[in-house]
């Protein structure tokens, strides 16, 4: 009888797909990331143009109101210009250099000018109190023109440091103290300053001596009138002059008083020295008197 023959058929073994599940799911989960980015990529590039599209829409009327602006003097050329080309850099747009030029020929050619001869005629009435003469205007005009007068404010500058200004007031702190302390200076036939002043006081307010007293003192003392002219230093001397001439009545009034005062005690002191003597004397003879009884 022969072997019987035996065959082993091993269990079946599932098939392990979890690597291709997982490269699945990641390859479409990329794609999603790559669709959702490519979206808002379009969508940020659609913002960005429609951005851009409504600042180069808006800026025609933007140079149109600068302009407006500065013909009125509302903005300076600087600002104007500056505010053009930030505006283009904003929204990526071309440099305004066209629309710069424009400014800068408004500016130059037709506001500058008059601006100019405005601030030097308002800079000689304000300062000098006077119109400029038409030497003046040419010569202010030229120095802008140059360069040497970068602003109206320049040209006030050169006319407060020039001698007309200086004849005419007062710029110092000292001569300001002395106006206020003395007055104004006095001018001459010329209109100009003589660098002395009038001072006025009330000589009332100057004792006098009592009649006798000048003579015995042998001192006269002036007559300082109601007011005296001369130069900030005259004039404090003269002050000096006033204060001491008071100290010296006062002083000499209460000598005097006190002199009076020392007179009449002395006085009273020989009067009272006088009668003691007297009472001693009476004092003396009733005792004489009274020695001559016996009792």
């Amino acid at each position: 009888m022969g072997r019987k023959k035996v065959t082993y058929n091993p269990p079946a073994i599932p098939k392990d797909d979890t690597f291709a599940n997982f490269l699945k799911y990641t390859q479409e989960k990329e794609a999603a990331a790559a669709a959702t980015a490519a979206q808002e990529k379009a969508e940020a590039k659609a913002a960005e143009e429609a951005r851009k599209a409504a600042g180069a829409s808006s800026y025609s009327s933007l140079a149109s109101g600068l302009e407006s602006q500065l013909r009125q003097g509302l903005v300076n050329y600087n600002d104007a210009t500056s505010q053009l080309r930030d505006y283009a850099t904003k929204y990526n747009m071309a440099p305004p250099e066209s629309d710069v030029a424009r400014f800068t020929d408004i500016y130059t050619k037709e506001l500058l000018p008059g601006r100019r001869q405005t601030g030097i005629t308002s800079a000689y009435e304000e300062i000098l109190g006077r119109q400029a003469t038409s030497e003046e205007q040419q010569k202010a005009t030229e120095r802008f023109n140059q360069g040497y007068y970068s602003s109206v404010e320049d040209l006030r500058n050169t006319l407060y440091k020039g001698q007309e200004y200086q004849e005419k007031f007062n710029q110092s702190y000292l001569d300001n103290y002395y106006d206020t302390m003395f007055g104004k200076q006095t001018t001459d036939t010329a209109g100009k300053k003589t660098g002395q002043r009038t001072f006025k006081f009330a000589s009332n307010l100057v004792p006098t001596m009592a009649e006798g007293t000048q003579k015995r003192s042998g001192v006269i003392t002036p007559n300082f009138g109601e007011s005296f002219t001369g130069t900030p230093a005259e004039i404090e001397e003269q002050q000096q002059n006033i204060r001491d001439t008071r100290q010296y009545l006062y002083s000499a009034g209460l000598t005097n008083l006190q002199g009076e005062i020392d007179k009449e005690t002395q006085q009273l002191k020989n009067e009272g020295s006088q009668k003691l003597a007297k009472i001693q004397a009476q004092g003396g003879l009733y005792q004489q008197l009274v020695g001559t009884f016996s009792f």
